[in-house]
């Protein structure tokens, strides 16, 4: 089983310093609640656009900072906008999902990370 976050890249990145990977987190998890929050409230017929544009910034986030299974979900979260409410119900539950295992796995590596 593959960890829900692929540190390697960011590590790269930030030459290693794990003060700079706990911020970075630290404004991730804060952002992740804000979108799954947002897609829930625009998960009603005729918010499909705010629906599109908030999974594709959950998207982008978690590929960046290489929670890679949640950036896929996020991606077809964002291509099935149109898809009815009960359907994007089922959706969230898959990225909620992911979501906390990416939020365990990260209070594991960086136990002060909210």
């Amino acid at each position: 089983m593959t960890d829900p976050v692929n540190l390697a890249n960011l590590r790269e990145m930030t030459g290693g310093d794990a003060a700079i990977e706990r911020e970075l987190f630290a404004v991730f998890m804060d952002s992740s609640e804000k979108c799954f929050a947002n897609l829930e409230a625009n998960a009603a017929a005729g918010q499909e656009e705010a629906w599109r544009t908030e999974a594709h910034a959950w998207k982008g986030m978690s590929l960046n900072l290489g929670a890679e299974s949640l950036g896929h979900l996020c991606a077809n979260a964002q291509m099935k906008n149109t898809a009815p409410p009960e359907e994007k119900a089922k959706i969230l539950a898959e990225i909620k999902d992911e979501y906390e295992k990416v939020k365990q796995y990260l209070k594991s590596v960086y136990p002060t990370t909210a």
